[in-house]
């Protein structure tokens, strides 16, 4: 058990480590390598409210509400880092990361597809504008999953990520928020 200070939205394990958006505390970096003694090694205050991480390649990239994607180099997990970022245009919500994209669930702007290849310098690649409110993403081969609130789950085909084109819907019962 390791209670963080802030709002534990969403949580990355990778090597040993599990990496936490942790609201408007931003992100911190928990040692489980002794799961019975969780310890915090790392944190990084990303002045915004930190809700998804994903982590690859030894980034973090955190979805942080106005703030947009901020990306963290998480190499040395004691010292994190950030390296670049991209403000989007509303508030990120999600994300999730797929070779050299990242995709982020921007609230009431739909899905933002980032071209990453270099974190330094993130630019837009493509979006898709979803009628509701985009909450969470995650992407499996030529597809991004988004949670979509009164919508429910949209299938976004990405196989072209600068052209990202809707290829289905399912409307849940209830609200969805996440994926």
């Amino acid at each position: 058990f390791y209670d963080t200070e802030g709002w534990a939205y969403n949580i990355v394990v990778s090597g040993g480590y599990a990496y936490v958006a942790d609201g408007n505390d931003g992100l911190r970096i928990i040692d489980i390598s002794n799961p019975v003694s969780p310890s915090e090694v790392g944190f990084y205050d990303t002045g915004g409210g930190a809700n998804a991480v994903a982590v690859s390649s030894g980034y973090a990239y955190v979805a942080d509400g106005g703030n947009g994607l901020r990306i963290i180099d998480v190499g040395d997990p004691k010292s994190p880092v950030e390296v670049g970022g991209y403000v989007t245009s509303g508030s990120a919500r999600g994300v999730a990361v797929w070779g050299s994209y990242a995709y982020v669930a921007d609230y009431d702007y739909g899905l933002r597809v980032l071209d990453v290849s270099d974190p330094t310098t993130p630019v837009e690649a493509g979006a898709y504008h979803t009628d509701s409110i985009a909450e969470d993403v995650v992407v499996s081969g030529s597809y991004a999953y988004v949670a979509n609130t009164d919508d429910g789950l949209r299938v976004i085909d990405v196989s072209d990520p600068t052209s990202p084109v809707e290829t289905g819907i399912y409307y849940t019962a209830s609200s969805a928020f996440g994926i």
